[in-house]
């Protein structure tokens, strides 16, 4: 049997800049700031049960009780069996530690989750790169499932950390960014998930974004320029990190100026709600339409907000560790 762990990931600044519809076409290419953080999916693959009728049992929010690979309901596990030409008789155990369509990259993170289970519990060749197993997953992603996704995601779910990303004709440059301590804690504690309690496909709305590229290359740009900014203040000391506030709230202006349905009145009302109860500024986060909003707010704030703020909050750390193994029986591993 194989468990294997992958972090979901918030997107501080640049989201949209990592569609290749953009960085493809542009000279300046774009560019992500972003963190993985310790909310994880989750994926176990083990033989099926010996004796049992079933050659497959894929265990999600539903359950798969199948005899073939082609009536598996799943569309991400049928389409990793199908890529790897798997026919094996296999349990397949699916679960997360926060619910999918909320903006954390539940689906990419799956798909980088779902990949390297089957590459361990097989045994199959592979490199040691983590960034080859985040390319190998957006190219799974985009071409073999295939859906409207970014670069970025993938690239966050394998690596792990606090990272700037940036994106070109090239490929992907990954930019660990190392703080202080201090000053790591200070970020962590400034950052609070709050739900909207609604969820959302997100290759639906990421359709709509991508549409929407040829007649915002200005403001594209714009977003960019944020997540150098924001790479700035992180990396520079004298910068106090509630300047972070600030452009995290610029940009969700301007995510909304570039694709008008990522929001909501009820997101707008929460959000508004947020700023009056201590935020200094924030931003729904992923494609849009539902999810968590994501605010930064003073530490010495945060007890204040949670009790205004009349939903659900969650706290968060970076997780530095990106998907990996965490259970590995290889006896019980069909080979």
């Amino acid at each position: 049997m194989v468990l294997v762990q992958t972090p979901l990931r918030i997107s501080l600044f640049g989201g949209s800049s990592d569609y290749a519809e953009w960085f493809m076409h542009s000279p300046e290419g774009g560019a992500v700031l972003g963190m993985a953080i310790n909310h994880y999916v989750y994926m176990a693959v083990q033989p099926m049960t010996l004796g049992s009728p079933l050659r497959y049992r894929i265990r999600y929010s539903l359950v798969d009780d199948c005899q073939t690979v082609d009536e598996i309901q799943h569309p991400a596990v049928k389409a990793a069996l199908k890529y790897y030409g798997i026919d094996s008789p296999l349990l397949i155990t699916c679960f997360g530690d926060l619910p999918g369509g909320a903006g954390l990259c539940r689906s990419s993170a799956f798909c980088v989750v779902i990949l390297k289970a089957i590459q361990t519990h097989f045994n199959l060749p592979t490199t040691n790169s983590v960034l080859d197993l985040a390319s190998e997953a957006t190219s799974f992603e985009r071409h073999i499932i295939p859906e409207t996704v970014g670069f970025q995601d993938q690239v966050f779910a394998a690596v792990g950390g606090l990272n700037f990303l940036t994106f070109d004709r090239t490929g992907t440059t990954v930019q660990r960014l190392h703080i202080a301590e201090e000053r790591l804690r200070e970020l962590e504690q400034s950052l609070v998930l709050v739900y909207v309690g609604n969820t959302r496909n997100a290759y639906s709305m990421a359709k709509k974004q991508v549409s929407a590229i040829p007649q915002n290359h200005d403001l594209l740009l714009d977003l960019v320029e944020m997540a150098r900014a924001g790479r700035d203040v992180l990396l520079n000391s004298i910068y106090p990190l509630y300047l972070l506030g600030g452009i995290l709230h610029k940009a969700w202006k301007a995510k909304i100026l570039l694709c008008p349905d990522v929001t909501n009145p009820n997101i707008d009302t929460l959000y508004e709600h947020g700023l009056r109860c201590g935020a200094v500024g924030g931003k729904l986060v992923g494609a849009g339409g539902g999810g968590f909003l994501l605010f930064f707010i003073p530490p010495e704030n945060h007890i204040n907000f949670k009790n205004k703020i009349g939903a659900p909050c969650v706290t968060l750390k970076i997780s530095t560790t990106g998907s990996r193994v965490v259970s590995l029986n290889r006896e019980s591993t069909n080979e």
